[in-house]
């Protein structure tokens, strides 16, 4: 889903483009830890809306500096939303990245599940946004790419591991788009924690920017798009992009997690001995298949069916967002498999941004306004982080194991040499008996001479 260029004349309309604000703009300003963030995207018009819309003003109005957003209900009425930042059609994928996924992809690194998720009409640019590779120019890269960049270099080959599985969720079944023939992933909840886990999907392990690359093309080759009146390359399934990360930490001091016996009592250690932390946490990268009406996008045959899926898949999230922002006693989870697969990612452990594209065309007031609200409702859902963070006792157990062995070779080689000693000074005390004897004797032999000398 390719974004347009600039506007040209009509561009003076609008509001000039801010001077940029730190990403800490939009991960700090919140008083409430752990709510939803909510960007919104406007795509530039297209080569068609230019030439059909060319009369009418656009359906939004942006005021990044106010970060608000005005929908245009006629030409004399207008409705004012807030949101956490909002994007012209000029910015950039870097500062989209920064301001959106950069703060979620720190916290994933610092031990916290995290989720990246696109929402909108299709055509609005939601692809481009998370998935574009950036082959032609770098500077086009998407948040997908960038965010595995900050990953990596964030972390330690000799220790560290990144892992990846990519999925597509196609007629409500899930799909493995790295390994085609997995067709039907189940979805598993732990009763306990309520983690979800994809049991038989593929995990390669990625080591380098390339690896990772080869695996997004691969597995984009396999998601399912089609030719619709809104757009040349509609994807027909939710995209989901599982980034695993296991990450070893600064080692506690050993006498803030003391060891302790049989008998509760602290075990005295050597004072630079540390308990080893692992952080194992997950970021979840989703791009949503657009949401179009049936009418519009001229849908029909298998096709329909797909819109249908897709729709319904949709609404069922929408639902669950509404009673997550409604503090409703029951949560609609289990309606759809995409709302089973996000329940980490609204009312869950995971922080997570969302950003919602919308496209100018005043022909698609209704559908932007539904995106709108959608953003607003989502901003309501509070997220409880938690640290995903374990002590590796396996790994203070070998240290364990090589400083015990380092101390009995230490004591094997004391006792040697104290052997060694003892054996040496007895040798030497017997040598000096003898010398003592032997000048006894001496000293005896010449006495008696000299008694005799004097008799």
């Amino acid at each position: 889903m390719p974004m347009g260029i600039m506007r040209g004349a009509g561009a003076s309309s609008k509001p000039s483009y801010p001077a940029r604000r730190p990403s800490s703009a939009f991960k700090d300003d919140s008083a409430v830890a752990g709510r939803v963030r909510v960007a919104v995207r406007l795509r530039p018009r297209n080569a068609e809306e230019v030439a059909t819309d060319a009369d009418f003003s656009d359906c939004v109005e942006l005021q990044p500096e106010l970060r608000r957003l005005k929908l245009r209900k006629n030409i004399w009425n207008s409705e004012t939303f807030q949101f956490d930042e909002v994007f012209t059609e000029t910015a950039s994928q870097k500062r989209v990245y920064e301001v959106v996924a950069k703060p979620v992809v720190e916290s994933v690194l610092n031990g916290y599940n995290g989720t990246v998720m696109a929402y909108g009409q299709t055509g609005t640019g939601k692809t481009f946004t998370l998935g574009q590779l950036g082959a032609k120019d770098p500077a086009d890269r998407g948040i997908i790419v960038r965010a595995l960049e900050d990953i990596l270099a964030n972390m330690n080959p000799a220790l560290d591991i990144v892992t990846v599985s990519y999925l597509q969720l196609y007629l409500e079944t899930v799909q493995d788009l790295l390994a085609p023939e997995k067709d039907n992933i189940p979805i598993v909840e732990d009763p306990k924690s309520g983690d979800v886990s994809l049991p038989g999907a593929t995990v390669v392990q990625v080591h380098d920017h390339k690896d990772f690359v080869q695996l997004l093309q691969t597995g984009e080759a396999n998601r399912f798009a089609a030719n619709t009146k809104l757009n040349t390359e509609s994807s027909r399934s939710h995209a989901i992009l599982l980034i695993y990360i296991k990450k070893s930490v600064t080692e506690k001091k050993e006498n803030e997690f003391p060891l302790l016996n049989k008998n509760g009592s602290s075990l005295q250690l050597s004072k630079n001995l540390s308990v080893p932390a692992i952080r194992k946490s997950k970021l979840l990268i989703v791009d949503l298949a657009g949401s179009e009406r049936i009418d519009k996008s001229g849908s029909d045959g298998h096709t329909l069916e797909e819109a249908k899926s897709i729709n319904l898949s949709l609404t069922a999230l929408g639902k669950c967002i509404n009673a997550l922002a409604e503090n409703s006693s029951h949560i609609p989870v289990r309606d759809s498999k995409l709302t089973r697969l996000l329940r980490d990612s609204f009312g869950g452990t995971a922080r997570t941004s969302l950003v919602v594209t919308v496209g100018p065309s005043p022909r698609h007031q209704g559908e932007t306004a539904s995106t709108i609200m959608f953003g607003q409702r989502a901003m309501k859902v509070e997220n409880m982080l938690k640290l995903k963070e374990e002590f590796d006792y396996k790994s203070l157990c070998r240290k364990l194991e090589s400083k015990v062995d380092i101390l009995i070779a230490q004591n094997e080689n004391v006792s040697k040499l104290a052997l060694d000693t003892k054996q040496d000074l007895e040798k030497k005390l017997e040598e000096s008996q003898k010398s003592l004897l032997e000048v006894e004797k001496k000293l005896a032999t010449s006495f008696e001479a000299n008694m005799m000398g004097i008799v």
